[in-house]
């Protein structure tokens, strides 16, 4: 099975932005997992994560991005999400995650709310 998934990153001055395209499902969300690992290894831990393409998240990739936060804010860090449609922004209110993340509007947004 083939899955529709990309990621693009940048840094803008300290925070590292990830933009996650496509289908973050089961096959995928290690990645993305993988992915923030490894810039956490490099000494970032403030994080922008796009899901303007984001066409579908499963839950293996909601508790990868929760137990990453604790990770991230134990260093001293965050993690900020942007660009969620109703459907994942719905997701996210059920199981209470819009209460762990902050969410924003824009990537401008999420990264002028780190300074």
């Amino acid at each position: 099975m083939t899955t529709n998934f990309e990621i693009i990153e940048k840094t803008v001055d300290d925070i590292r932005v990830i933009k996650v395209c496509g289908e973050l499902d089961a096959l995928v969300a290690p990645k993305l997992k993988e992915r923030i690992a490894k810039q956490i290894e490099l000494d970032i831990n403030k994080f922008v994560i796009d899901f303007g393409d984001l066409v579908h998240i499963n839950s293996l990739a909601m508790g990868i991005l929760r137990g990453k936060l604790r990770v991230v804010r134990d260093l001293g860090g965050d993690i900020k999400l942007v660009g969620l449609n109703d459907h994942i922004r719905t997701i996210f209110e059920m199981i209470g995650l819009d209460e762990l993340f902050d969410i924003y509007g824009t990537e401008e947004e999420a990264i002028a709310s780190f300074r």
